[in-house]
């Protein structure tokens, strides 16, 4: 945008002052050609009046500082620079000064009074050294000036597109905040009146998507609220059994109070407090694993696990990942038929962290169905979008693949997070996209 404008400023102004330079130029050389015509006649007058006391050597043979005087006597001599005796010198003859421009230069020829009307005649010619002599000093002060104009409006050029990208910048650093979940990011009004304008819109924008998603978080906390009034008559149905079904329906109403209430937590937090200081990831398989271990055995499935013996810490809190696991164990049991296996795996190497569920069914169907929404059957299609945004919002991401156990596998790369201790464990990298 500063070449641009700097571009434009410097095209405007060359047309401006090529349209001024043409006529001046002209007005110069006029000029040049007056000046030198006043001189050279000055010069003839004056050696006119020395009349016949002028010698046959007092007079240059060669011009001098661009000028040649010459003197023609009525026996036909030609005193200092050799001239042609043409109409114009017949002219002054009979006692008519002529000036007047040739292809020389310009001329000056002043008759010489006599005895007998005006037999000698003094011709000055400015030759064109000195026609350029006096437009050159002029010419080379208009294109200085001209030069210095153009540098000067470049210059202003210049400093006005720093402003007004500086504005720009501030918009666009804004924007890209905003984009990233700093819904409290303000612009600051600043520059022209139609950047301050756009600023003063997009800060409205702010605050009416920040409205929104707060009116978003809170219906889908009431939603989940809502829930609780069937939750505890369930858990008196549950009560009501015979005490041995009691325990574990009880554990899972238990788990399931648990993930309502953490759905609750996640629907009040705002974007900024969501971004907490990472997770284990290898301690929060192993306790999903003997979660859904119960579920699994009741169902003739094995849940396989290959877990690196130190820390494996991610850029995503435990309940969060605990969320993605369910999501996508959950999605296992429900459309895969009993007795499928299934193996999870956490690997460090490279500075990457990936997470890989395995499992013995039929495999993904439709390779759409990692989009939101579209799944086959009764499923949501939530479940692969739930841990396909865990994966993004850490910084890595999530492809598909067909499992070596015969049937599907998701494969998440999952960003650096940082330990306990506040501090960055290992600087992990994720896959190019």
């Amino acid at each position: 945008m500063r070449r641009h404008l700097a571009g434009v400023v410097l095209a405007a102004m060359g047309l401006v002052l090529i349209v001024f330079l043409v006529p001046l130029v002209v007005l110069v050389q006029r000029d040049a050609e007056h000046r030198a015509m006043a001189m050279a006649t000055e010069r003839a007058e004056a050696i006119a009046a020395l009349g016949g006391s002028l010698a046959t050597r007092s007079l240059p043979a060669a011009p001098v500082d661009g000028f040649a005087t010459s003197v023609f006597l009525p026996d036909g001599r030609v005193l200092g620079v050799p001239a042609e005796r043409t109409p114009a010198v017949g002219k002054a003859a009979r006692c008519e000064p002529v000036r007047g421009v040739t292809a020389s230069g310009a001329e000056a020829l002043v008759p010489v009074p006599g005895v007998a009307g005006c037999p000698s005649v003094v011709r000055v010619l400015a030759t064109d050294e000195a026609l350029r002599g006096e437009s050159t000093k002029l010419l080379v002060l208009l294109f200085t000036l001209s030069a210095g104009l153009l540098l000067i409006g470049v210059l202003l050029a210049e400093r006005l597109a720093k402003g007004l990208i500086g504005s720009v910048r501030d918009l666009a650093a804004v924007a890209d905040r905003m984009a990233a979940g700093e819904l409290d990011a303000r612009v600051t009004p600043d520059g022209p009146g139609e950047i301050r304008r756009v600023g003063a819109q997009l800060n409205r924008l702010a605050i009416r998507v920040d409205h929104l998603v707060d009116e978003q978080r809170r219906h889908a906390a009431d939603l989940a609220h809502r829930m609780r009034t069937p939750l505890t008559s369930l858990r008196l149905d549950i009560d009501a059994l015979p005490p041995a079904h009691a325990p574990r329906l009880v554990h899972g109403y238990e788990a399931l109070v648990r993930a309502l209430d953490e759905l609750i937590r996640a629907a009040r937090r705002t974007a900024s407090q969501s971004r907490g200081a990472g997770g284990d990831l290898t301690v929060v398989v192993r306790e999903r694993v003997a979660f859904w271990s119960v579920l699994a055995e009741d169902t003739g499935r094995t849940i396989g696990s290959d877990l690196p013996p130190g820390p494996a810490f991610v850029g995503a809190d435990p309940k969060t990942l605990a969320a993605m696991l369910d999501a996508l164990l959950g999605n296992i049991f429900a459309h895969t038929p009993d007795g499928v296996p299934m193996r999870l795996a956490v690997r460090v190497a490279g500075g990457e962290v990936t997470l890989t569920v395995d499992d013995g069914g039929p495999g993904f169907p439709d390779p759409g169905v990692i989009q939101r929404g579209r799944s086959h059957g009764a499923s949501t299609g939530l479940g692969l979008d739930i841990a396909r945004r865990t994966a993004e919002e850490s910084g890595g991401r999530m492809r598909l693949a067909r499992s070596p156990l015969g049937g599907a596998r998701v494969e998440l790369v999952l960003g650096g997070g940082e330990g306990e201790s506040g501090r960055r464990k290992r600087p992990y990298r994720w896959l190019n996209r």
